[in-house]
């Protein structure tokens, strides 16, 4: 019976995790998610008595596949550089095909919600382990000068994160090509702050 249930709680987040990508999280209803399902809307509130429970899921759901992804692809990079720039990758990847739902959950009275408006926090937490990871096998091998790899990548994810902030407090949703704009700017702070970084001897 749990599996039963798991099975069931997981399909309707991809439902409305579909739905969110597609119309935004506002234009979105319980009943249309339950539609999409061919289940009542009594059986969705069974799991999720509220919009705010399967926002919560959904951004529940977006975080793991996030850093699932982004932990593959570090793992997989052969020098930190390459690394630090999967950040931007695998970020901008994802602001593409969710553009509607992320540009949605800091513009909805729901989102204040503590669970949801810390929602960038809980990303950020993640990140800073993968980083602060990265810089450590750095310099296992050589490539990175000795560093305190939990302060400097703190340091780094902030300076990052400025720009993500300049653009949202201009006060508009944030456009597509803001937002790609953003992402090359911080490919250029990674490059130099990994400048900053590399051993002398270090010959990629």
């Amino acid at each position: 019976m749990k599996v039963e249930s798991n099975v069931k709680q997981d399909q309707i987040v991809e439902a409305a995790l579909r739905r969110f990508s597609h119309f935004g999280i506002a234009k979105t209803t319980l009943t249309e998610v339950a539609d999409d399902l061919s289940v009542t809307k009594q059986v969705l509130s069974y799991y999720f008595p509220d919009k705010q429970s399967l926002v919560n899921a959904v951004i529940d759901k977006l975080k793991r596949d996030y850093i699932q992804q982004l932990k593959a692809q570090m793992e997989a990079s052969r020098t930190v550089e390459e690394g630090l720039l999967k950040l931007t990758e695998v970020k901008g990847d994802f602001f593409e095909k969710y553009f509607m739902l992320v540009i949605g959950i800091d513009h909805l009275e729901l989102a204040r919600n503590e669970d949801a408006v810390n929602w960038r926090k809980r990303f950020a937490i993640k990140e800073l382990a993968l980083v602060k990871s990265l810089f450590e096998n750095g310099m296992k091998t050589g490539e990175l000068r000795p560093l305190d790899a939990q302060k400097t990548g703190d340091l780094l994810l902030e300076t990052l994160y400025a720009f993500s902030r300049c653009v949202k407090d201009r006060g508009a949703l944030p456009e597509a090509d803001a937002f790609r704009d953003v992402l090359t700017k911080q490919r250029e702070v990674i490059k130099l702050f990994y400048q900053g970084l590399k051993a002398e001897k270090w010959v990629n």
